[in-house]
């Protein structure tokens, strides 16, 4: 097949075939001349930008000695339709080891998300993380999402615009210290805004992140329960940049969100001081 635009399953493809090559004693150019491929053909191939036939991919992995679990987990890519919405099951509410999460993440100009109920997983600190896996897989899930936020760190990072419903203030999780702790995160960091209550439009009944780049199509992302989708269906995508700047329109600008954040800051300070007054727990 010819080159071709990448959409979301060609490069969690190809992204697989490039780590089982890093993880195998094969070099990259001993491959290409073992498969009769050009160098190019093999790094289109791992970037999603062009396509080849099931055997190809079969005659790929094997020349690399993959272990069984790799090759299957591959062959399943290969043989998996692109209908523009890409199903993933994960553990309840813990997408943090989803590889087409990470890839897009790592990837992304410009990150959008918004939360009606918890932190984004993005912003949570490490102790707000291990209280909110607690409930599902036990808070030893938590390192990866805090690996998740080393995006930042990057050379040339994504710029993140997140939107907090204005619930997700109130809605205890593990404690006034790990509450006032996770305020202070949002204070001094950017690019946060609050939506309240009273400016929420049905238009943002529901959380989302929604993800641009520089080389390939946006990509929206909606995670439910045990189960993730991401999409990059023109359609699809169209109606969540909507969304984005719907958002944009309603939301508090970062000075405003960040005295409120502040004065939740304070009123967490206070609880956890009553908490240790009192020796048992405090509710805000």
């Amino acid at each position: 097949m010819d080159s071709r635009e990448s959409n979301a399953l060609s490069r969690e493809l190809g992204d697989a075939l490039r780590r089982a090559r890093r993880g195998s004693e094969v070099r990259f150019g001993n491959l290409a001349e073992e498969l009769g491929w050009s160098p190019g053909k093999i790094s289109k191939l791992e970037r999603g930008t062009r396509g080849t036939s099931l055997p190809d991919i079969a005659r790929y992995v094997g020349r690399l000695h993959a272990d069984q679990p790799t090759y299957d987990h591959i062959m399943t890519l290969a043989q998996e339709l692109n209908t523009g919405h890409l199903v993933r099951p994960h553990e309840p509410a813990v997408p943090d080891d989803l590889r087409a999460l990470l890839l897009h993440e790592q990837t992304a100009r410009v990150i959008w998300s918004y939360e009606l109920v918890f932190i984004p997983g993005l912003l949570q600190t490490m102790d707000y993380a291990r209280a909110v896996m607690c409930a599902t897989v036990g808070g030893h899930r938590a390192a990866e999402r805090i690996a998740r936020q080393d995006i930042f760190d990057k050379p040339r990072p994504p710029e993140g615009r997140f939107f907090l419903l204005e619930s997700a203030l109130n809605y205890v999780v593990g404690g006034p210290q790990v509450m006032y702790e996770q305020m202070l995160q949002l204070l001094f960091r950017g690019g946060v805004r609050l939506i309240t209550f009273a400016n929420l439009p049905v238009s943002l009944a529901a959380a989302f992140t929604f993800m641009t780049f520089a080389d390939h199509a946006p990509v929206a992302y909606i995670e439910s329960g045990s189960l993730s989708v991401f999409s990059d269906d023109a359609g699809t995508t169209a109606r969540y940049r909507q969304a984005c700047q719907d958002l944009d329109q309603v939301a508090l600008s970062e000075e405003q969100s960040r005295s409120v954040f502040a004065e939740w800051a304070d009123r967490y300070d206070r609880l956890r001081e009553e908490q240790r007054e009192a020796g048992g727990e405090a509710v805000a």
